[in-house]
């Protein structure tokens, strides 16, 4: 009898982090199982009170989700709860907050109800309770980390083929240990976190494909065109499946060839936006947008300091808040000599706000519609824009379902994906690109270049399995130098 009870304690976790897995449909690089939970019983034991055992517990549970929740969007997790504050501001509907109450709610419940089911086999182990647990968890650590010891991986090292006696695997997420250490991944975050405490010119430069630095750097940091643009475009990854990449390129095929070139280029992404905008502003692995803001200043000659240098007028635009991830201090610390966002376009031009997610903000065509508008201004300028419509959770306004577009699109493109959410997402990109190679095609600007942050965060593997894992596209378009018809 007893003996049963201590295999339902151990069906009890390997539930828990079956369920934290997502049933394993979820992706994230978490293993079926964290060793923290196979030796909570003893944890528990040790802790005797019965709201201490409750707090433990929705402590791990809690620690578990916040982690593989900022890795699912590629944040470590110290730079993810710092980022968590700003959650408040944005504007989710009313029925979101109450989802999260009845669910923490539950969560609560639960977790007092398992520990009261914990207490009582406790009562009936009497005073074996601690022999028995420690053997019970010991063992069951043993069984795991054998096993993936066959599989060519273990607690302290990676996957080594060569010593893979078995194959066992979540290979769709890439994780091939069934039993980890929470505590090490935390660890391994820790350092990467510190790294944002450095100086800028610590940091490392980023790497792109075949060792080159990234695509803003490499085309525009010894540029001389008068007019320059480069748009950052939220949540825009590769697509495996060639017919969708092409189509959402093909309004650039219809460019004026004898005006511009175009080129279509892949680039390395490593984090979120935030990494982006360092991997593109200022040459550096992501964790220099940290260090900007926790030392106050950029250290190195940033892209946007070296145009300056070049008598340019340099302007960042977005169509959301600026307060984001203090996004506006971000762009002033580097050089930015303006900087515009929601409050300009919605509060001075009038313009009105669209909620295609969490985030108010305006349309992104009329921020740029606004870029193109203004490159006259000026006589050397360079525009840097940073793009929302497009951010996840996604959902086109009820007003865009209702455009003559959206069914044919729908009708055409609805075996492509696997969910809603995906397809309305494709289309809303879709019309931006669109509207991007009009404008272009309109200009008179001398190079601009489009480029994704990262591949979309979304929850499940089947919708990402869409997109190429570590890869963005980018679009350059340049002005044709005119020849010389002298002779």
């Amino acid at each position: 009898m007893k003996a049963i009870k201590l295999i339902i304690t151990i069906l009890v976790i390997v539930f828990i982090n079956i369920v934290l897995t997502g049933f394993l449909e979820i992706t994230i690089r978490r293993p079926i199982i964290y060793y923290e939970y196979i030796f909570l019983p003893i944890v528990l034991i040790l802790a005797q009170k019965h709201i201490y055992r409750v707090f433990i517990l929705m402590g791990l549970i809690l620690l578990d989700i916040i982690y593989n929740l900022s890795h699912l969007y590629f944040f470590d997790i110290f730079n993810y709860i710092e980022k968590l504050p700003y959650l408040l501001i944005a504007k989710f509907n009313l029925s979101f907050w109450i989802y999260i109450l009845i669910g923490l709610s539950l969560f609560v419940w639960l977790c007092n109800f398992l520990i009261k089911l914990f207490e009582l086999k406790l009562k009936t182990l009497q005073n074996k309770k601690y022999t028995i647990n420690i053997i019970v968890s010991v063992s069951f650590f043993i069984l795991i980390y054998c096993i993936d010891s066959l599989n060519g991986s273990s607690l302290i090292g990676s996957q080594n083929l060569d010593k893979q006696f078995i194959k066992i695997s979540t290979s769709n997420k890439k994780e091939y240990n069934i039993g980890k250490s929470l505590i090490k991944d935390l660890y391994t975050d820790f350092t990467l976190y510190q790294l944002g405490k450095k100086e800028v010119h610590e940091i490392n430069d980023f790497k792109n494909i075949n060792g080159d630095s990234s695509l803003s750097y490499k085309y525009f940091y010894n540029s001389t065109g008068n007019k320059e643009v480069v748009i950052v475009l939220e949540s825009w990854g590769v697509y495996l499946n060639d017919t969708l990449m092409k189509d959402q390129l093909a309004p650039f095929f219809n460019i004026d060839s004898n005006k511009y070139k175009f080129s279509f280029e892949k680039s390395f992404f490593n984090g979120a936006t935030l990494q982006a905008e360092a991997r593109e502003l200022l040459n550096k692995e992501g964790e220099a947008y940290f260090s900007v803001i926790k030392h106050n200043h950029c250290d190195i000659k940033s892209l946007i300091q070296q145009k300056i240098e070049h008598n340019y007028t340099t302007l960042a635009v977005q169509g959301f808040s600026g307060t984001y991830s203090v996004g506006a201090k971000f762009k002033k610390l580097i050089g930015f000599q303006t900087f515009k966002d929601y409050k300009f376009f919605h509060d001075t031009l009038g313009l009105p706000s669209i909620y295609n997610n969490q985030y108010q903000s305006v349309l992104d065509e009329e921020v740029f519609e606004y870029i193109f508008d203004n490159l006259n201004k000026s006589t050397k300028n360079f525009t840097y824009c940073l793009s929302i419509n497009t951010h996840l959770p996604f959902h086109l306004t009820k007003s865009q379902k209702k455009e003559l577009e959206f069914p044919k699109f729908t009708n055409h493109y609805k075996n492509s994906f696997p969910d809603q959410e995906v397809l309305e997402r494709y289309y809303r990109m879709s019309q931006e690109l669109a509207r991007l190679a009009t404008l272009i095609n309109k200009s008179d600007v001398d190079k601009v270049l489009i480029i994704g942050d990262h591949a979309p965060p979304y929850l499940f593997k089947v919708e990402r399995n869409m997109f190429a894992p570590n890869l963005v596209p980018a679009i350059l378009i340049e002005k044709k130098m005119k020849k010389n018809l002298a002779h």
